[in-house]
């Protein structure tokens, strides 16, 4: 090849690269289907290796302001990876990736969010994550899922202070991914389920210990009683 023709090919790459470096994050969301994801923002601001989401949101659930950029590679294969950052101290650090087109979900998810509106009738009030990972495929299959998730109760149920959380592991089971979570006595225990779609089933099972007091507080608040303690479920969508 001679000079002139690498002076060329040089220029078209560098021109290339400025050109991807500078297209604006909101039409690069736009164009990559990144609702199907669950991403929204009131605004989107910046360039896709260099963008800012303001009050952003995965589905039903609050992620603030993040930082954010999207990988070019995975835009020229028709998918979604956004990665995204929060360093806020009122709200705490959050950090992972985000996953459109193709399979879906997220991955390398740390720190914690808050839980608008909590699980319907538990009063689920934060969600901390450490290394979470979901991922479902186009027909809305979980086909991964690592990582563990803890949830803090705000308000007490029947007296029980459940702020300290209950934490466990995520995994795919029937279809779906599950998150089978227990407090540190184990005497109550949370497990959610919920499809690529967001919707979600929750059944939160709490040891009465054999207190009549506990168990009629239970019964009032709509807790039935089984083998595996008052059990209440619910249901809805992220």
């Amino acid at each position: 090849m001679s000079a002139r023709r690498r002076w060329i090919a040089a220029a078209a790459a560098l021109a290339l690269l400025l050109g991807i470096a500078t297209f604006p994050m909101r039409l690069a969301l736009a164009l990559s289907g990144a609702d199907d994801a669950g991403i929204s923002a009131r605004t989107v601001r910046g360039s896709i290796w260099a963008g800012e989401l303001v009050e952003a949101r995965l589905g039903a659930l609050p992620l603030g302001t993040v930082e954010a950029s999207l990988s070019p590679l995975a835009l020229l294969g028709g998918r979604t990876e956004l990665a995204f950052a929060r360093a806020d101290e009122r709200l705490g650090a959050l950090s992972g990736r985000l996953h459109g087109g193709g399979e879906r979900g997220l991955s390398d998810v740390n720190g914690t969010a808050l839980f608008a509106g909590g699980l319907g009738a538990i009063p689920v009030d934060t969600v901390g994550f450490e290394g979470a990972a979901v991922r479902f495929d186009r027909a809305g299959k979980c086909v991964a899922a690592s990582g563990r998730i803890a949830l803090s109760v705000a308000a007490p149920i029947a007296g029980l202070d459940l702020s300290r959380g209950l934490a466990g592991p995520l995994s795919c089971a029937g279809g779906r991914a599950q998150a089978a979570l227990s407090s540190q006595s184990g005497m109550e225990r949370l497990t959610i389920s919920f499809g690529a779609d967001g919707a979600y089933r929750a059944q939160l099972a709490i040891d009465a210990g054999g207190d009549p007091a506990m168990a009629s507080a239970l019964a009032a608040m709509g807790f039935k009683a089984g083998s595996g303690g008052f059990m209440l479920a619910t249901s809805g969508r992220f």
